[in-house]
């Protein structure tokens, strides 16, 4: 069995998209640089990942091109029995996928196109279902529009929307899809959300209807730093965002080997604690492997 990990971190969104007018479309953030070393060494030290597995790209070095390429590599060299894990820190939003009103997912690079949950799914597609521990843990907002430090010294994870997208958003939005790479067939999910609303911020809010949640064919286990209609936050008091934060924390005091289902109940419990129960993380995994151990390996799922 051989771990690979890409591990990604962007603290510097400086030469990324701007507004028309010139503002600021991704604010620059503080602590991801610091989450990905963190989760670098916690995969190379707590999970026995071998170092010349993993690919570690922060700031600049994180641009579109290096993380596809670097994904693509980690996916086409991983046999049955291997671990392949994503870690992401950095800006998270929602590309419009046309008229019929999906909006995609996304991580945002330091440059270049954005990633969309549809790319990803993409690239975990050559995986068969049931052979490769492909594990991808997101500390990213994946909807909202705050970009700006709060007053408690926490800032989203997120782009600071104009007033016009929310307003395209909630009269349009239909479907969004989650990191495609969980759902069997993305092109099956419909109609997902209800309610789509304005919320201070401006931030796009939707409940997710619950029946889509998961997948029995799930290609990838995913940990989300938090629910649709929340942001991820990170913080100067604890010099990470909150899920890395917690995951350190859960990591430290557990002895390496834990459930999928295990460490997103204490990770919820912690980032609850952190965020004032304003963040909730999310697990989306098929169900009969939400008991297997995070970062494990398998050959069989059936």
């Amino acid at each position: 069995m051989t771990k690979r990990a890409v591990v990604i971190g962007i603290n510097d969104y400086s030469r990324q998209l701007h507004w028309p007018d010139g503002s600021v479309m991704w604010p620059n953030l503080s602590y991801c640089r610091a989450d990905a070393d963190a989760m670098y060494h916690i995969v190379l030290d707590a999970f026995d990942f071998d170092p010349a597995g993993i690919t570690l790209l922060t700031d600049q070095a994180a641009s579109s091109a290096n993380i596809r390429r670097a994904v693509a590599y980690m996916l086409a060299s991983s046999d049955p029995g291997d671990v392949a894990m994503l870690y992401y820190s950095g800006h998270g939003g929602l590309h419009p996928g046309g008229s019929s009103g999906t909006y995609y997912q996304t991580i945002v690079p330091a440059t270049g196109r954005w990633i969309t949950d549809w790319d990803l799914w993409q690239a975990a597609d050559q995986l068969q279902p049931s052979e490769v521990n492909f594990t991808v843990v997101m500390d990213s907002c994946h909807s909202g529009g705050m970009g700006d430090p709060r007053p408690d010294g926490t800032a989203a994870k997120t782009a600071a929307v104009t007033q016009e997208m929310i307003a395209t958003m909630v009269a349009a939005m239909k479907t969004v899809v989650p990191f495609g790479i969980t759902l069997p067939d993305i092109e099956t999910l419909s109609n997902n959300i209800q309610s789509v609303s304005e919320a201070p911020g401006p931030v796009a809010c939707y409940p997710e209807e619950s029946n889509q949640e998961l997948a029995p064919s799930a290609k990838a286990t995913l940990i989300s730093a938090a629910r649709w209609d929340e942001s991820a936050l990170e913080s100067s008091a604890v010099g990470h965002g909150y899920l890395t934060k917690a995951i350190i924390d859960t990591v430290n005091a557990c002895p390496f080997v834990i459930s999928n289902r295990d460490l997103h109940s204490k990770l919820h419990a912690r980032v609850h604690e952190l965020s004032g129960e304003q963040q909730s993380p999310v697990l989306r995994v098929q169900a009969n492997r939400a008991d297997q151990v995070f970062l494990g390996g398998f050959s069989d799922s059936r």
